[in-house]
């Protein structure tokens, strides 16, 4: 919690925003934590060194960020304990993120990463095993699950607002009525003006799926742009996903036999958790792990991306078993051992393999 706060407040005082309490607090966290000292004398002399050009700003502090972190690297495991090392390279990589993020006008939450592409446009990662937090120039907030990426072009929030996600992601839209907010996911296109919802569009499983929470989205398909859908809150749409098709021809996915039982569009309503009416569909941004009746080869694809292991399915008659659980932030040991305790399935694990039968 105090390296989280430690990371607003950096963002604050690097955006121009902070108060003076804040830059108060920023210092004393600074001076309180030793990691954090470091990590404080590592940003800020890079800034005050550079000039008013975001650009160079932008590419000074990334380079000399990434030496810093490369010298970290190189120091010898005698010099301090390997804890201590790990954490201060993760808390210099998280702020080199966290730098970029906001002298790009952005706010990105450790766990992602964000890159230039060539075709001027910005993409935001998160790697499986992480979740990042992210405000768009608009204003709008996207929480984006693990294995998930968001790419929008530089120009941005101009005539309107466009996102291409892969992944999963939710989000709350800033309203503006001259320029809709538009995301392209999969085969499909969300069209909204202000709102919250969830996407989750995977090439490595049969649907893609909209959960809209509140406000109104108009969904069309790629190959029907004369067709709208229009959701209310508290509705959920689930799409084939024809890009499916051509992931599994290269790789055996543990969802690929629901394909055949799938149909195109299947519109139902949105399920919570009744224990504490968490929305199911975005249980994930509450640090939830939740298996909703699923297949096993939806539950094969959570935890493969919730825990940044490989899954390998040894009997393929588990892939007519259904799952139902709840999980807050537990190792991956106790929810296989959950699994197991069904009585439907045995595994075991190597290294970031796990073998199920």
């Amino acid at each position: 919690m105090q390296e989280q706060r430690f990371y607003y407040l950096v963002h604050q005082v690097l955006s121009g925003t902070a108060t003076e309490p804040e830059k108060a607090e920023l210092q004393r966290l600074a001076d309180e934590d030793e990691e954090l000292r470091i990590l404080y004398r590592e940003i800020f002399p890079a800034v005050e060194e550079e000039d008013d050009n975001a650009d160079a700003l932008l590419a000074y502090t990334a380079h000399y960020t990434r030496m810093q972190i490369a010298g970290l690297f190189e120091e010898t495991p005698v010099e301090e304990p390997q804890s201590s090392r790990w954490r201060r390279s993760s808390l210099l990589i998280a702020a080199s993120v966290l730098v970029v993020a906001a002298l790009a006008g952005w706010w990105l939450w450790p766990g992602g990463s964000v890159k230039r592409t060539e075709t001027a446009s910005r993409e935001v990662k998160t790697p499986k095993g992480s979740q990042s937090y992210l405000t768009l120039p608009d204003g709008t907030e996207v929480w984006l699950n693990a294995n998930s990426k968001i790419v929008y072009d530089d120009n941005f929030n101009q005539s309107d607002r466009r996102v291409k996600l892969t992944g999963e992601a939710y989000f709350k839209v800033a309203e503006d009525e001259n320029r809709p907010f538009i995301i392209q996911a999969g085969g499909l296109k969300v069209k909204v003006l202000g709102t919250v919802f969830n996407v989750r569009s995977y090439p490595d499983e049969s649907n893609i799926e909209t959960t809209l929470v509140s406000g109104s989205v108009a969904i069309t398909l790629d190959d029907q742009p004369g067709n709208t859908i229009q959701l209310k809150p508290g509705e959920k749409l689930s799409v084939h996903n024809r890009l499916h098709a051509d992931y599994i021809a290269t790789r055996r996915t543990a969802d690929s036999l629901d394909t055949a039982v799938t149909p195109l569009l299947l519109l139902s309503k949105m399920r919570v958790d009744p224990s504490d009416s968490t929305l199911i569909d975005a249980a994930w941004k509450e640090g939830k792990l939740i298996f909703d009746g699923e297949g096993f080869g939806k539950v094969a694809s959570k935890i493969e991306k919730w825990y940044n292991v490989t899954v390998v399915v040894e009997n393929e008659h588990l892939y007519s078993a259904s799952f139902t659980g709840v999980f807050g932030k537990k190792p991956l040991t106790t929810v296989l051992s959950t699994l197991q305790a069904t009585g439907k399935l045995t595994y075991r694990q190597e290294n970031d393999t796990v073998y199920v039968r």
